[in-house]
This record gives C-alpha cells, sequence and structure tokens, in this order.
C-alpha cells in the first residue's frame, strides 16, 4: 500500500511515501485510491490554498523555530517549564494588566464574585496557554468574559459553566459524537481531542459555541497535563461514498473559530484527516484557510493535512505517536459507538459528586429544622419502621455507607434518588438535591395545564437521569432496583404537591 502526506521539511511542502514504489508516491497514491476505492476523487488531492498558507508560515520561521515545530507535530516536543520564580512574576504581572485594561465585562464580572476572576488557578490557565505571554493572556480572557456574557448570560461570567446551564439542544449536540476524548494519551503524554465533521453542517453556531466552551474550559483545560504539554487536536472527517454531511457555511466558520481562539489552551499539533475524494473535505478549501488564519502562529506551523482512506489515516495518527487501539473510528470509517461518549459519563460523574460532597454532602440547617417540624415530609408521611432500622443499621457500621450496603441489584450512590418513606430517606443526599432541584420549577409547573404537566415531569426526569442520578427502589432488604421513567415521574409529581403544601 501506497499513502501520501504532506509535511514540510525545511519549509518546502514534500510528499512521503508509506511504503516503496516503484511509480513513485504520488502516482502510486491514485492507482491505489482508484483500485480499492474507487469512489473516490483523485481530481483535487490537494486544499492548494490551505497548504500554500501553511507552507509560507514554515518558511517564515527561523530553523530552530521549525524544528521545534515538527518535533511537536511528531510527538517529540519538549513541554512547557517553569518555576516559581516565572508564576510568581506572570501573576503579578497580570494583575497589573487587569487592572489597566479597565475592561466594563471584567469589572461586571468582579462586582458579582471577585475572589473567582482573581484566582490564580484561572489566571494560571491563560499564561500557560499563552506562554506567559501577559499581553495576550489578558486579551484573551477579556474576550473570553465576553463571550461567555454573549452565549451564557451575564450572571454567569463569574462563575463555572455546569451541565445545568446547557440546553436540551446543547446536550444532544454534546452526545452526538461530534467531540471525543481519546483514552489515553499519545507518545508524549498529550491529551487528544476529536472533532467530527458529521453535525457541523446540522447544529446552529450558538449551540457549537456553548458544548465547545463547556468541553474545553471544565473538561480538558484542567487535566494537569494540558498546561504543561498543551493539546493534540484531530479534525477527522467521516464522510465516505453514500454516507455525506452537509458543510458548515462561512460564518459559521468564522464565529465559532473567534471564540474558539479566545480559550486557554495551546493545541501542541492539528491534525487534519481528510478523504481525498470530491465533497470528501470535511471543510472547503476557502473555509478552512478561514480556521487555519484565524488560529494563532504557533498552532498552524504545527498543523498537517493528511489525505487517504480510513485505514490510511490511522497509519498517519499512528506515525504521529497516537495509540490506533482506543481511536474512535474503525477501519472503515464508522464511529466506535461503544466509546464514543465513554469520557463524557466519567466526567459528568465526576462534576455531579465534587457537586454533591461541596454543597449537598450535609443537610442545611435550614432543611434539618424543616425535617425537624414535618415540614419537609412527602405526602406519603407514613413512616416505615423496617426501612429506616435498615438505613440506620447500615449507616452505623461503614463510613460513608450508602443505606442499603451490599446489594444484589444495583449499588446505591450519593446522587441516586430513593424511593421510601421516612426521614432517613429524605436526608440522603440524592433525595436533598432532588427536592433542591424540583423548588426551582414549581412555579412553571404550577402555570402549566394540567394536562401539560405530566409532560413537565418527563422532561425533568430525562434532565436528572442525565446527570446521572438513578431513581432507585428497595424491594427487599438488601436488594435495590432501578425504577422506570414511569416511577420517577410519579416521584416528581408527587414532590411538587408535596412542595406546593409547604410553601402555603
Amino acid at each position: 500500500m501506497a499513502s501520501m502526506e504532506y509535511s514540510y521539511n525545511d519549509g518546502n511542502k514534500c510528499i512521503v511515501p508509506c511504503l516503496n514504489c516503484n511509480d513513485g508516491p504520488e502516482q502510486a497514491f491514485l492507482q491505489h485510491a482508484a483500485t480499492l476505492h474507487g469512489s473516490y476523487n483523485t481530481e483535487r488531492l490537494e486544499m492548494k490554498q490551505t497548504e500554500d498558507f501553511l507552507a509560507s508560515e514554515m518558511n517564515k520561521l527561523s530553523a530552530q523555530e521549525r524544528a521545534n515545530a515538527l518535533d511537536d507535530v511528531h510527538c517529540v516536543g519538549e513541554e512547557l517549564k517553569e518555576t516559581p520564580e516565572m508564576i510568581e512574576k506572570g501573576l503579578a504581572e497580570f494583575q497589573k494588566a487587569v487592572e489597566e485594561a479597565k475592561n466594563p465585562v471584567y469589572e461586571m464580572a468582579c462586582q458579582q464574585n471577585r475572589s473567582y476572576m482573581e484566582d490564580p488557578t484561572l489566571r494560571l490557565q491563560f499564561l500557560r496557554a499563552n506562554f506567559f505571554d501577559v499581553g495576550t493572556s489578558v486579551r484573551k480572557m477579556m474576550n473570553l468574559l465576553q463571550y461567555k456574557a454573549k452565549y451564557f448570560g451575564d450572571d454567569a461570567v463569574a462563575r463555572d459553566i455546569t451541565l445545568d446551564d446547557l440546553n436540551e439542544e446543547d446536550m444532544e449536540l454534546m452526545l452526538s459524537g461530534l467531540y471525543h476524548i481519546q483514552d489515553g494519551r499519545d507518545r508524549s503524554g498529550r491529551v487528544i481531542l476529536y472533532i467530527f465533521n458529521h453535525m457541523l453542517g446540522r447544529c446552529r453556531a450558538d449551540t457549537l459555541i456553548r458544548v465547545a466552551y463547556y468541553v474545553w474550559v471544565h473538561i480538558v483545560v484542567p487535566i494537569p497535563e494540558v498546561g504543561t504539554k498543551g493539546a493534540v487536536v484531530v479534525f477527522y472527517d467521516l464522510s465516505n461514498p453514500g454516507n455525506q454531511f452537509p458543510g458548515p457555511g462561512l460564518n459559521f466558520a468564522m464565529e465559532t473559530m473567534q471564540v474558539t481562539t479566545a480559550l486557554p489552551i495551546r493545541n501542541s499539533a492539528l491534525h487534519f484527516c481528510l478523504k481525498p475524494r470530491k465533497g470528501g473535505a470535511a471543510l472547503s478549501d476557502e473555509i478552512l484557510r478561514v480556521g487555519v488564519d484565524t488560529i494563532s502562529r504557533h498552532e498552524r506551523v504545527r498543523t498537517s493535512l493528511y489525505f487517504g482512506s480510513d485505514l490510511e489515516l490511522r497509519y498517519h495518527l499512528q506515525g504521529r505517536g497516537i495509540p490506533t487501539d482506543t481511536i474512535p473510528v474503525d477501519e472503515d470509517g464508522n464511529l466506535v459507538e461503544d466509546i464514543l461518549n465513554s469520557w463524557f459519563y466519567k466526567h459528568r460523574n465526576e462534576e455531579f459528586d465534587k457537586f454533591f460532597w461541596k454543597e449537598h454532602s450535609k443537610p442545611s440547617p435550614e432543611y434539618k429544622e424543616k425535617v425537624s417540624a414535618g415540614g419537609c415530609q412527602h405526602e406519603d408521611t407514613e413512616t416505615t419502621a423496617r426501612n429506616d432500622a435498615t438505613m440506620k443499621a447500615d449507616g452505623a457500621n461503614k463510613e460513608k455507607q450508602h443505606p442499603a450496603g451490599k446489594v444484589e441489584g444495583v449499588q446505591p450512590r450519593d446522587q441516586d434518588v430513593m424511593l421510601g418513606k421516612g426521614k432517613s430517606y429524605q436526608n440522603h443526599p440524592g433525595n436533598i438535591y432532588f427536592r433542591t432541584f424540583l423548588e426551582k420549577y414549581l412555579d412553571d409547573y404550577d402555570k402549566s395545564p394540567r394536562n401539560k404537566r405530566p409532560q413537565v415531569c418527563t422532561k425533568l426526569a430525562h434532565m436528572l437521569k442525565s446527570k446521572g442520578m438513578r431513581f432507585i427502589e428497595q424491594q427487599e432488604l438488601e436488594v435495590w432496583v432501578e425504577c422506570d421513567s414511569k416511577a420517577a415521574e410519579k416521584k416528581i409529581s408527587q414532590l411538587f404537591r408535596s412542595l406546593r403544601k409547604t410553601k402555603k
């Protein structure tokens, strides 16, 4: 097999064959594509405008800069070196630059939560992403705050964005396979993020921006090695014969790229895996050219374009230090559904657990007071002595042990909602959060027509389950089972009626 890759050597584009072929690499590739992939179009293998631009950018570098860029692309680059003195100096200059900027959005954010805006962890994310260039770091943070206010609202600029801030359309895109964080790291220990093209022409720009913000800022950037090593991005074209996807428009691309450039991330290598067939490139030459022109020069000279079949693209990525055993695309170009969203569910559970232990691991004094006064009783207020006794005994046996202890069905977790009677259930962390969550929607529920209220309960049950919550019920002394959607919706309806009585 012969495969073609466009790389750069001393600023000049060259073709590198994977295997020796008497006809030369380009002709061999054309013959191979025509023989094995007759549906591939071989008239236009190059994204000429983009490739010429990337080559010109490489020519502007010094010999050392060019070597550093190629080292990063080939997975042998060095990570960011920092010292305590560098960090201290960078933070001090950052604070001075922020004060001099007098940015209205930043000042608004400080009025909301100054400690959040002055958190060294937040500022170091921008400094590390920009090699401690204070001016660039401050400018990017100010830009990101403006985008954050635009796409999430003014009240969100001085706090972390959570899954609660994403609407149903956002979550649908999140789980569509647009993004994937590969399990494991590349040969240099860098995080690998995939972006697939199948949804780019089917979603709105604001939806993509909210999802991209959440994935980058709250999942990728906090990973410790990202700050020092950067991240690797693989843009992968999923289109195949009979499997075409609409591409994004130029305005869409420009809007999303502008926000992306403000993120506190340094991409150490960008790999564009494209199909050598008419209409097969994930982006048109014009849009791709706009994209690479928008990113920093540091990233532009670390951008590579690969053309080939899915099997050949795997060889390209393998040659760049990316493990092929966990690539989320098989050799036929199909997404591997079993692992596609595993990264998201892992993060979702981590976020949920963090929120629980920080905010809801213990009932608030106000909640305890209500429970003691009987004000937090559900409609079914009858207490079952057997359930209470079981939960108390198990709780005394093991620290932080879930009420059921060892079970044959599902294992109860802190984020689960337990269906049962008595204060022991009400004081379970998941039930406390469940009640707090529904209190925010009580007015909306009451204002809904009676025939629409079941739909409200269905939607809320879906939202809770998307956060990793389960509705579980104890059927035998030590056996818990997960309830179906109807039971969850019934529980929501019951609690709404109980909350309404408490409110009165």
